[in-house]
């Protein structure tokens, strides 16, 4: 789970009526107890019938399913919708031809099939790779000058 996501649950807990919420999503293990720190009135205050009880506690069942439905919805579409250009091989990544020059392509670039996106530096020998479909840079992954691995994913990219 990425930290905006665990962000965004906080609020919407924090936001929310819920005195304790828990979710395992993926070993992503998120805990929120805010009975300690919520005053209710009086300490006498009783339901008048077990029904309150009862709606009160499906209610915050509801709500739970509801948060983790929308969370597994977000992450499948994220999985989904992402792509990645990996390293074909091990080698330097460089992301322009030159430090002079301006990068192959940035983030929020929409760009075409065969368009080259960065150089790996393998043996001496500079390696053009090249996008194999059109696509948007959604995110570079790597940082210009630094060694990358055989399948390393180079950059997010969302196909179009």
């Amino acid at each position: 789970m990425k930290f905006d996501e665990v962000k965004e649950i906080i609020n919407i807990i924090n936001d929310s009526e819920l005195s304790y919420f828990e979710v395992n999503i993926d070993n992503n293990y998120i805990k929120m107890d805010k009975s300690m720190s919520r005053s209710y009135g009086s300490l006498n205050q009783s339901y008048s019938n077990i029904s309150e009880i009862i709606d009160e506690k499906s209610l915050d069942t509801n709500l739970n399913n509801n948060i983790e439905a929308a969370i597994d919805k977000d992450i499948n579409e994220e999985i989904d919708d992402f792509e990645y250009i990996k390293s074909p091989m091990v080698g330097t990544f460089y992301k322009a031809i030159s430090p002079d020059e301006s990068p192959f392509v940035s983030v929020n670039q929409k760009i075409s099939k065969g368009d080259i996106v960065c150089i790996v530096e393998a043996m001496k020998l500079m390696n053009e790779i090249s996008s194999d479909f059109d696509c948007e840079i959604i995110d570079v992954l790597v940082e210009n000058g630094v060694m990358v691995e055989y399948g390393e994913p180079l950059f997010k990219i969302r196909r179009r």
